[in-house]
């Protein structure tokens, strides 16, 4: 009776460190799992702020950059549009963007949050020529990825005038 008594502690007490051991496992488990990209910006991108302006809904500005294998972010950012008018405006002086003072704000708050963040859940091989684009919906409040290949901005032909001689 003795040993059957002491035999029922010993298995109740070991199915107690098991469980312990498996919630504990779980648990830690759960507190690693992957974040998505808006969870990752929400608390450093203040998109909320834009929700007052009437057009923040007509644009979709996109940020650019390198990642290694592992997520970590290799080098500067840059916004897309922004780089792309400033590009053509090397070529042509008076080249223009519709919402250029709208995006040049977002830009400045998509970089200010990624500045915050070293790490993104994109496990990508990047080839020297391709980039990661971070797609910012700033009336939504969603953050998208994609890869990109890396274009310069070609100059618009220039048409000579015809001499008549």
């Amino acid at each position: 009776m003795m040993y059957v008594s002491i035999l029922k502690k010993f298995i109740s007490n070991i199915l107690c460190v098991l469980l312990l051991f498996t919630f504990s496992v779980f648990s830690a488990l759960g507190d690693s799992s992957k974040k998505s990209l808006t969870e990752i910006f929400k608390p450093y991108w203040p998109y909320e702020a834009f929700w007052a302006i009437p057009l923040i809904d007509q644009i979709k500005p996109r940020l650019a950059l390198k990642t290694s294998s592992d997520g970590r972010i290799i080098g500067r950012s840059r916004c897309v549009e922004i780089d792309n008018l400033d590009q053509r405006r090397i070529y042509n002086k008076l080249a223009k963007m519709k919402n250029e003072q709208l995006h040049r704000v977002a830009c400045k708050a998509m970089k200010l949050a990624i500045k915050k963040i070293d790490y993104l859940p994109i496990f990508e091989k990047l080839n020297p020529d391709e980039e990661i684009l971070l797609k910012f919906n700033f009336s939504k409040g969603i953050v998208s990825s994609s890869k990109s290949i890396y274009k310069p901005v070609e100059p618009e032909p220039v048409s000579e005038p015809e001499n008549s001689e």
